[in-house]
């Protein structure tokens, strides 16, 4: 324990949380166009789409439906704007959406010559249907209701072919696609009709047969390399993309600087938390790390490689003992056990990136169905992918998919890509996904640190901007990480690939002392909360919220006029809630109180709908007195604000702010927390929505004030310090 007096944070802030009323709305919403503007601009090209639909090429038109583009104007980007009940009454399918950029006819002065961002909702339609849109849009006599809708509408036209394919040119796989259609699991006859339309460009779909999601489809189509833009020709399709390709490691150029003393393994202890096990997914360890590593593969998997194994068992020895350093004799007892997955080696197919995903999902949902979720995971390896601002991979969609629970705690290497110009630096699947705590890599471990050069950076897409959402000690050339190998020693190694495990590492640690006292997304909360960044120094698309400490002491503990404070709370849409901040009355004039608040939670996802990725999401405004907003999450969160969505904060699964104010302004501060819902990009029903835990992180800073801690506890009695585990030894091994 550190000499100098320091506060263990206060787990039980959720006796703060009580219910609020809800603000009333701001009354009715000015329309950019009259409705005999929208005729003039949406009747000829309605009528295009009918002569279009009437003549489908053969075998392209499941249904005898066409796929069209309702592009909303950007006043209507908000989910509650689209024109769902108009395009289902006149017998319109909403297939998904996906952002886009548009310059509208009618806009602001301010956004004259700009364009914006908006939505493009994905609609499929007979003839006939489309033919009845445009009879409503013509009708005088039309609903009130159904004009308003129609006039939110900036123009519709056809899902162009080009659009579709987004292809490399130096892929190695030419005459392989992954196709993502605009189906669901339950849709066979679109199935038939695609798999009828690639047999007759002399293609196939290959053995690994369809992947689904919710609202779309995953298919690998072999077919000659000519015929592959043909094939964007079907309606049902959204994406024809080339193959990924597993990453490789970042090859470290550097050595250990200094010598290191044999290291006494602790072959005979118990793991500190023998109650868990967590799951890594990996190249195999060849049972080198027994008792703690339980390796688990398919008999049919071929045995790995020596490169597989070594990074196997590097990634789960930087999970188990941490980083070495050299005056270190004996490695620290592991935390928990492992269950390796070796998801690896995989043939050098077209289809090996998704052999691996498919190992993963297999045995998270094979835990799940057990009833026993892994509480922790890491996932060190990933594709190559370009990232699209626009779609969501295969990856990340069926890992959101299985992860939305908020059961597992699930950190993810972001890829070693970082070196790469333009859009190839930026983060790998499943580094994108929203319910994923998406590691990059700190090239120091000292005190001026900084992105590692091959740490890929962000932002991610719109939910989940900030990407990576943290960085952790990864290693550099100038200071690699020291890990411990049991067949060959102390060992150097630099990647993203050991930043993740060492972000899990610090996660358990938490987890041990506080004696499992918290939920996995409030871990998560907790490690951002406790981030350093430095606005003068770093950039957060490059460093998401700033380097985890990897002491689960410095996360647990605080300085002495310093004082963190855990909520974990449950919501529902319709019941809003008050959680209040609790500054003591009687801090020194003058003050200037650091307010810092993080909120975290797992959200279902809806892959179809990539501009409302999330279905949930909180609404969450933060009050320095009654009626006094103080601006915390949103502006000036981002170096660049004009690339986050006007109302993407509150679809984010992570908020992370913090600011100064000075005491006197403060008064019974307060956050407000709504809960909102939506499924296919549309309201949802209060009745029809399930509650979601989400945790919140308060830190209050009174610079000088070291018995804060106790000024708190007197005007809030409730609140009690968390109960640390101080008989649990928990060394940080070797940072």
């Amino acid at each position: 324990m550190a000499s100098q007096p320091r506060n263990v944070l206060i787990a039980n802030g959720r006796e703060l949380i009580g219910p609020l009323s809800w603000p009333k709305g701001g009354g009715d919403k000015a329309h950019p166009y009259t409705i005999g503007e929208i005729r003039l601009a949406l009747h000829p090209e309605l009528t295009a789409i009918q002569a279009l639909a009437n003549q489908p090429l053969p075998g392209t038109a499941p249904r005898g439906e066409i796929t069209t583009k309702v592009v909303l104007h950007p006043a209507y980007l908000a989910k509650s704007y689209f024109p769902a009940g108009l395009l289902r009454e006149v017998g319109l399918s909403i297939l998904g959406s996906r952002p886009t950029r548009v310059r509208p006819r009618t806009v602001r002065k301010s956004d004259r010559d700009q364009a914006l961002e908006t939505a493009a909702i994905f609609v499929s339609g007979t003839a006939a249907s489309f033919g009845a849109m445009d009879r409503v849009l013509m009708d005088d006599a039309a609903p009130k209701g159904r004009q308003e809708q129609l006039i939110r509408i900036e123009h519709i036209t056809v899902f162009d072919d080009a659009e579709k394919l987004r292809l490399d040119p130096q892929t190695p796989w030419r005459d392989h696609v992954h196709v993502t259609l605009h189906a669901s699991e339950g849709d066979a006859d679109i199935r038939a009709s695609f798999q009828a339309y690639v047999q007759s460009l002399g293609g196939q779909i290959t053995s690994r047969g369809y992947r689904f999601v919710p609202g779309l489809t995953f298919v690998t189509v072999q077919l000659p390399a000519d015929r592959v833009s043909l094939l964007a020709r079907f309606q049902r399709i959204r994406l024809v993309r080339s193959m990924p390709q597993l990453q490789g490691d970042w090859v470290l150029e550097g050595s250990l600087r200094k010598s290191f003393k044999p290291l006494a393994v602790p072959v005979g202890a118990a793991p500190l938390m023998p109650m868990h096990t967590a799951a890594i997914f990996d190249g195999g360890t060849v049972n080198a790390l027994q008792p703690w590593v339980n390796e688990l593969a398919s008999a049919s998997l071929p045995a790995p490689s020596a490169g597989d194994v070594a990074h196997g068992i590097n990634v789960t020895s930087a999970f188990l003992f941490g980083a070495v350093s050299p005056g270190m004799a004996q490695l620290p007892i592991p935390y928990c056990r492992v269950d390796h997955h070796r998801v690896l080696p995989t043939l050098q197919s077209p289809e090996q990136a998704l052999d691996v995903l498919d190992r993963i999902v297999t045995a998270l949902r094979s835990a799940r169905t057990a009833g026993r979720p892994y509480r922790f995971s890491n996932i060190s390896l990933g594709p190559v992918a370009t990232f699209f601002d626009d779609d969501v991979h295969e990856w990340t969609s069926r890992l959101d998919t299985e992860l939305a629970d908020g059961q597992t705690l699930c950190t993810a290497a972001v890829g070693n890509n970082g070196l790469h110009a333009g859009e190839l630096g930026r983060i790998q699947p499943p580094g994108d996904a929203v319910n994923v705590f998406a590691i990059g890599a700190a090239g120091s471990a000292g005190k001026r640190w900084n992105r590692a050069p091959y740490s890929a950076w962000g932002p991610g897409r719109s939910p989940g901007f900030v990407k990576p959402d943290a960085l952790a000690f990864g290693g550099s050339n100038e200071e690699p990480v020291a890990i411990f190998n049991p067949l060959a020693g102390v060992v150097a190694v630099a990647g993203t690939s050991f930043a993740s495990p060492l972000a899990l590492r610090a996660a358990v640690g938490v987890d041990v002392l506080s004696q499992s006292s918290f939920d996995p997304i409030t871990l998560q909360a907790l490690l951002v909360n406790a981030c350093e960044f430095s606005a003068r120094r770093h950039d957060r698309r490059e460093v998401g919220w700033g380097r985890l400490p990897l002491d689960p002491e410095d996360i647990l503990y605080t300085p002495a006029d310093v004082v963190r404070i855990v909520y974990q709370g449950v919501t529902r849409p319709g019941h809003p809630q008050k959680a209040l901040i609790p500054i003591p009355h009687g801090l020194p004039p003058a003050t200037k109180v650091r307010l810092g608040a993080t909120f975290c939670y797992r959200a279902p996802v809806d892959s179809a709908h990539a501009i409302n990725y999330t279905r949930a999401g909180l609404w969450v405004r933060c009050y320095k007195r009654p009626g006094k907003s103080l601006p915390l999450f949103g502006s000036g969160m981002y170096r660049t604000e004009s690339e986050l969505r006007r109302d993407a904060m509150r679809w984010d699964t992570v908020l992370h702010n913090s600011r100064k104010i000075a005491v006197e302004d403060l008064a019974d501060p307060y956050f407000h927390i709504n809960y909102q819902v939506r499924d296919e990009s549309e309201a949802v029903r209060m009745e029809d929505a399930v509650p979601m835990p989400y945790a919140l992180v308060v830190t209050i800073q009174a610079p000088g004030v070291n018995d804060l801690l106790a000024r708190i506890q007197t005007q809030f009695p409730v609140l009690q310090t968390l109960p640390v585990a101080l008989e649990t030894q928990v060394p940080v091994a070797g940072i």
